[in-house]
């Protein structure tokens, strides 16, 4: 039956366009999604444009000039009312940049690196299975780690923030490796002038060879790394993977997050041993090997992968 309060449909193409907008700006949509469904349909960008255009009107701020990563109240409020059928009337007709307000976004599969440039000219090296989003603009330089690893070279940029898990990271010239383990977060300082956190924790500073950890409720923490340490975490710049005394546990760990064929171990005592050692990342075989002559095991091939026991 015919909706003749909307034949055209446009209330249903409005409240669509403005899930887009709301995903959009909490970063929570690839880039890649939301152009394909853009260009899909000449309606769908016209739509797009009128909630942009709709909100600046509401806003009274370009929306291309609005720092905040997160949406306010009263922009959730707004992007409420329009998704459940604001009438098409009340929109602006304004056509603005089809990318307003948007993210970039570029992510790695399972064993995957990638190098990124940013606009700033810094540069991004994505580690394996990572999301990097990131928006630059007036007066703005936004990251946003959701998830994996990257290691980030802002030497020619300007100063940044990150945000990673709950933690929102201020960044300035230097060299970071940045990373998200569940809930934390976790940036190391590897080259660079020391950082002041005041966001993060009052008095607390950032220094090269010390790492900022904040876990899920936005506690933090410093730990210091020696340049051993730094140089270990690096590693997955040249392909390899470097273990410091490690537990077998925690080892291989760290080395599935690079494998399809996951390594699992299936004895309480070897779990706990220790390993060291520079394997090649895709060499699983030399780990697999190197625990299986020093520590005593056996290594057993499974459906999906690899299990170290005794």
């Amino acid at each position: 039956m015919t909706n003749t309060k909307d034949p055209l449909g446009q209330d249903a193409l409005i409240a669509e366009a403005s899930r887009w907008f709301a995903a959009l700006d909490a970063g929570s949509c690839p880039r890649d999604e939301f152009e394909a469904w853009r260009r899909s349909d000449p309606a769908h960008a016209v739509a797009y444009a009128r909630i942009v255009a709709n909100w600046e009107s509401v806003s009274g701020v370009p929306v291309a000039q609005e720092a905040p990563v997160r949406a306010s109240a009263s922009r959730r409020q707004w992007l409420k009312a329009a998704a459940v059928g604001l009438p098409a009337a009340m929109l602006g007709s304004g056509f603005l940049a089809q990318r307003a307000y948007a993210w970039d976004n570029a992510t790695t599969g399972v064993g995957q690196t990638r190098r990124v440039t940013l606009p700033d000219g810094s540069v991004a090296f994505l580690n394996t299975d990572t999301s990097l989003s990131w928006r630059f603009g007036d007066g703005e330089r936004a990251l946003r780690l959701d998830r994996g690893e990257v290691a980030l070279d802002i030497r020619r940029g300007g100063e940044a923030v990150l945000h990673a898990s709950e933690a929102s990271l201020p960044l300035a010239r230097g060299l970071f490796d940045a990373r998200v383990i569940g809930e934390r977060a976790q940036l190391t300082l590897v080259d660079g002038a020391a950082i002041r956190l005041p966001g993060v924790q009052a008095g607390l500073t950032l220094r090269p060879n010390q790492s900022v950890i904040v876990d899920g409720e936005g506690a933090a923490r410093l730990e210091p790394r020696s340049a051993e340490q730094v140089a270990s975490l690096m590693a997955w710049r040249a392909g390899e993977i470097v273990f410091l005394d490690t537990s077998v546990a925690e080892a291989a760990e760290d080395f599935n997050r690079h494998l399809t064929r996951k390594i699992s171990i299936g004895n309480a005592d070897l779990a706990r041993e220790k390993i060291g050692g520079r394997f090649e990342l895709a060499r699983p075989d030399q780990f697999l090997k190197a625990v299986s002559l020093s520590l005593d095991a056996r290594v057993l091939t499974t459906a999906d992968g690899f299990e170290l026991t005794r």
